[in-house]
């Protein structure tokens, strides 16, 4: 694979990471009813987590001189802007599975680039982890 094909696979990464939901959250006003105040301490680990894959990110294209580009949010996501958290945790959980599948094919693309390929399989595999938290945030507002 050459090196411009796995720098647009890693901006990709580096998009879906970097513009993700829960990122997009952050900058939202969602309603979050009394008790439900773990889901703004979840999101922002969540973040917390994707901002140092960022930061790895960016610098593996920086090593490669190749320059980061976030791109922009989805604009599907400004119609959710102020709604209840609870709601907003089941769109996360839908976007999360779509990022989990784009950067699983991400993952099959960079079997040439191996250093690319471990951080992006460290990228799955946080991304895994950021979906099961976020299912664990739905169970209790669904019972």
């Amino acid at each position: 694979m050459s090196q411009p094909d796995t720098n647009h696979l890693l901006n990709r990464l580096l998009a879906i990471v970097g513009r993700s939901f829960p990122q997009y959250l952050q900058y939202s006003r969602p309603y979050i009813p009394p008790g439900r105040g773990s889901v703004k301490e979840t999101i922002d680990s969540i973040v917390a987590d994707q901002n140092v894959m960022v930061e790895r990110l960016t610098q593996m294209l920086s090593n490669a001189d190749a320059p980061p580009r976030f791109g922009e949010f989805p604009m599907q996501y400004t119609d959710l802007h102020d709604l209840d958290i609870d709601f907003l945790m089941r769109a996360a959980v839908n976007y999360q599975e779509q990022d989990i599948a784009s950067i699983g094919d991400i993952v099959d693309h960079l079997q040439l680039a191996p250093a690319a390929q471990s951080l992006a399989e460290e990228a799955l595999g946080m991304t895994k982890g950021h979906l099961d938290l976020l299912l664990e945030l739905l169970e209790p507002a669904t019972k």
